[in-house]
């Protein structure tokens, strides 16, 4: 069970992480890829690409333009969904960076 309040840090919307097939972690496909600035990662039987991507509704403050309005997506407004999703984020950023914490 998620628990826990945004600390509206906007991390989350810094970079994007997608699923990506696991041929991706071949040495000479991984390699190419990482040269890309795109991180790997393989995790609970997939492998998961890091994007250093930042929304394009975060502002120069680092809040969200569309946080409260129909043009959010519900996946940001669901985030996070397992406990995995806070690690990317805390392994991205090299350090512990979101609020949210899971309950059983």
């Amino acid at each position: 069970m998620r628990q826990g309040e945004c600390n509206s840090c906007s991390v989350c919307c810094r970079f994007l992480i997608l699923q990506v097939n696991p041929a991706y972690m071949d040495a000479d496909r991984r390699k190419w890829i990482e040269m890309h600035g795109i991180r790997l990662a393989e995790r609970d039987g997939g492998v998961w690409a890091t994007i250093d991507v930042a929304c394009t509704h975060l502002t120069d403050e680092g809040k969200c333009a569309v946080f409260g309005t129909p043009e959010r997506p519900q996946t940001c407004a669901d985030f996070p969904i397992v406990r995995a999703d806070i690690q990317l984020v805390d392994e991205w950023v090299g350090e512990r960076a979101c609020s949210y914490t899971f309950t059983e």
